[in-house]
């Protein structure tokens, strides 16, 4: 059954909704890149507002702020303007600040009105806005994205924008400069508001972060492993099964040397290249990728089913015969085979234009570099408990990160920058206080957040059998009881953050 609602559309995103099938070829080999590939540096953001959403409220208002390009150089002045929302249609006098802290992409409003955040802000009689996040939008700080001018898209650089914009928000949009303020944020947004918290206890009350990863690693080979729990609890173990037989039965074939039997089966535009192991890693990479962007499609619950239908139908003897049939009828429309060569897996990153759709619509350079540089996330296949086979390793994302940005981005470099961002932020263990970690128990970025944590007037939850960002999405008849305990949580910390209690009476 298809969900119909964008609300419930959101709460069916699952593990992989931050995935969008986008591909195509030209037959003079200018090629698009392989489906789910433009989305790979935007898994953190967990799920993003629906694609054209535009405010149901006339009382959202749009703004600019001014900020300054590089907050810790006091002899560069220069400044940019970044984008903002606010709304103050539940707000009460004296009430507090409610911000949804922007992601990797242009300002949206739908999370400031349409969510359970909004619902607690109207019980809390707040007023919202939400903030876009610096080289997103129409905020950009240089006019191009050289590697040069990426120098500025810094963890830092942006907590900064923010904590100044909420000043300025509680002295001359609320004028009221003590006005309490609680942060909201999912995915990647969820992390900057806990960092916040963090980082400026003496301006943020509180932070909820839904899906927050906050444990950089340059090794996530927990992401195949949860992708394969999904697919086992929303599609079957003979579906697991099956595409861990294809994976390493073609694994199996490439290295006796039957690289025509593969490229033939796949369509691939060219024979993979056995000498060149960069290929054979983007082989894979870009099935496993082709694989779960067919599951996802129109955010639909029920594609993994009916994948894995086709994957298990009798009519295949081996699951290398039945993903290779479904891959082929699945992009038989887009594209006329698949461009598996490094140039092309590249391509769309190397491109410095502020304009170019995939920065515009995936923010691909921008959010790339600081992968590379702060945070990793690189999605190895190298864990034996997942179906994708063996071949993903560091070598593919490390030579990415080089071609995009380069050659100074060495293996000890990225290391030294993950590390770093765990050093300055206390990854696991941020001994903060005023916050609360939620994640969904089918959610690959679970294993990269905070699912236990005790201190003052903070706490972790994982809600048994939700996906991502499902505990943000209003109250409905639809929750589960696990669910509505999750959102009654998130509402009795905020509400004991700014002052009240908990009631030990509602539920």
């Amino acid at each position: 059954m298809k969900l119909s609602s964008a609300s419930v559309r959101l709460a069916a995103l699952l593990l992989l909704a931050v995935i969008v099938v986008a591909s195509g070829k030209s037959i003079d080999k200018i090629r698009r890149l392989p489906p789910g590939i433009e989305r790979m540096f935007t898994r953190k953001d967990g799920i993003r507002p629906p694609k054209g959403y535009v405010s149901q409220s006339p009382r959202t208002v749009e703004g600019r702020f001014t900020s300054r390009v590089n907050h810790f150089d006091p002899q560069n002045r220069d400044t940019f303007e970044f984008s903002y929302l606010h709304n103050d249609q539940y707000y009460r006098q004296g009430g507090p600040l409610f911000v949804v802290v922007g992601g990797h992409y242009p300002v949206n409003p739908y999370f400031m009105e349409n969510s359970h955040f909004r619902d607690v802000a109207a019980l809390q009689g707040a007023w919202l806005a939400t903030n876009e996040h610096r080289y997103f939008g129409e905020s950009y700080p240089t006019e191009d994205l050289s590697t040069e001018n990426l120098r500025f898209m810094r963890t830092e650089q942006v907590l900064f924008d923010l904590i100044e914009w909420i000043d300025f928000l509680r002295r001359e949009v609320m004028g009221d400069p003590n006005a309490r303020v609680i942060l909201h944020g999912v995915g990647y947004g969820g992390t900057l508001a806990t960092w916040a918290r963090q980082r400026f206890p003496n301006i943020i009350d509180g932070a909820w972060g839904s899906s927050a990863p906050v444990r950089a690693t340059t090794n996530f080979e927990e992401f195949a492993v949860e992708v394969g729990n999904i697919i086992r609890e929303r599609g079957s173990d003979q579906c697991y099964n099956r595409i861990f037989q294809a994976f390493h039965t073609a694994e199996n074939l490439i290295d006796a040397g039957r690289t025509e039997m593969i490229s033939e089966m796949f369509n691939t535009c060219d024979p993979v290249d056995t000498d060149n192991p960069l290929e054979v890693e983007l082989f894979f990479f870009a099935m496993m990728f082709s694989l779960e962007a067919a599951m996802v499609e129109d955010y639909d619950i029920e594609n993994i089913g009916r994948v894995c239908d086709a994957l298990t139908d009798d009519e295949f003897g081996t699951g290398l015969e039945a993903l290779s049939a479904f891959l082929l009828n699945r992009y038989a429309d887009t594209r006329e085979c698949f461009d598996l060569s490094f140039e092309n897996f590249i391509r769309y990153l190397t491109d410095v234009d502020i304009n170019a759709p995939a920065n515009v619509e995936f923010g691909l350079r921008q959010a790339g570099y600081q992968d590379c540089t702060e945070f990793g996330y690189f999605e190895m296949t190298t864990s034996p408990d997942q179906p994708f086979g063996t071949k993903v390793t560091y070598d593919l994302f490390l030579a990415e990160c080089q071609a995009a940005y380069g050659d100074w981005l060495s293996k000890d470099v990225v290391y030294e920058g993950v590390r770093l961002t765990n050093f300055h932020f206390g990854a696991t263990d941020p001994r903060i206080t005023n916050v609360l970690y939620t994640n969904g128990e089918l959610d690959p970025l679970r294993a990269v957040s905070i699912t236990e944590y005790t201190n003052l007037l903070a706490n972790a939850r994982v809600t048994p059998g939700a996906f991502i960002g499902q505990d943000i999405l209003s109250i409905s008849g639809m929750d589960s009881e696990e669910l509505l305990e999750t959102k009654h949580m998130a509402e009795h910390y905020i509400t004991t953050w700014l002052g009240s209690p908990i009631s030990p009476f509602r539920k």
